[in-house]
């Protein structure tokens, strides 16, 4: 069930530009919440490597790839939104789609980011989007989440309530659920999860496996 909140927030821009703001500041702000796909994977990858942004709404997450240089392509089921994201970021190149049956060849990717759109997803839906990155990756190619965690003891609250008003049951279903653990199931490696912003997000990285690549695990905290 969608809130009349959150149908609000779909509506009227600034009340979305909002409550991101507000979501943001206890990660330094916007510009670094949409940059944390990125700051995690730059050190691995080589400039004009092709990055696949996953659910890439209007372009903001993408923006900090292609400003770094790399070659990104967004994939959204919504041709107005893929509209206004490619009037915002001309550099990208925009696929209708849906992310549990992405119309892109198999190994097409250097990395792939999946930002503030994995709990949009139930279960069953939210496995298939996995496994389709698990496919479009290239050998070696990497994955990274950033999306809701269960909060910390000061932040459980305003979670919760952010949670009822803005976000529909399959958000709460990603907080009971381990990501790290169901990627490891579905064939990742080298998987590796921080928490930020007092744990109410997380950041997970993983690995494509390539031949000869042992698999390792691990989690940041």
């Amino acid at each position: 069930m969608t809130s009349p909140l959150r149908q609000l927030a779909y509506r009227y821009r600034w009340i979305y530009d909002t409550v991101t703001g507000i979501s943001a500041l206890s990660v330094g702000g916007v510009d670094q919440l949409r940059s944390l796909g990125l700051s995690a994977l730059d050190p691995v990858l080589p400039r004009g490597a092709k990055v696949l942004d996953f659910c890439c709404g209007s372009g903001e997450a993408a923006a900090p790839w292609i400003e770094a240089g790399f070659q990104v392509t967004g994939l959204d089921v919504s041709p107005k939104v893929l509209e206004l994201a490619a009037t915002r970021q001309p550099l990208l190149t925009c696929i209708e789609g849906l992310a549990e049956a992405p119309p892109c060849a198999p190994a097409s990717f250097d990395a792939i980011q999946i930002s503030l759109a994995l709990h949009e997803f139930p279960r069953k839906e939210r496995q298939q989007v996995l496994l389709s990155c698990l496919e479009l990756l290239r050998p070696g190619g990497w994955l990274v989440v950033v999306d809701l965690h269960p909060a910390g003891p000061f932040l459980k609250l305003p979670q919760q309530l952010f949670c009822a008003l803005f976000e529909t049951e399959t958000a709460m279903a990603l907080l009971e659920d381990d990501i790290p653990k169901q990627l490891r199931e579905i064939g990742f490696c080298n998987v590796e999860q921080s928490v930020l912003a007092g744990a109410a997000l997380q950041r997970i990285t993983a690995r494509c496996p390539s031949s000869g690549m042992l698999e390792t695990t691990g989690e940041m905290s």
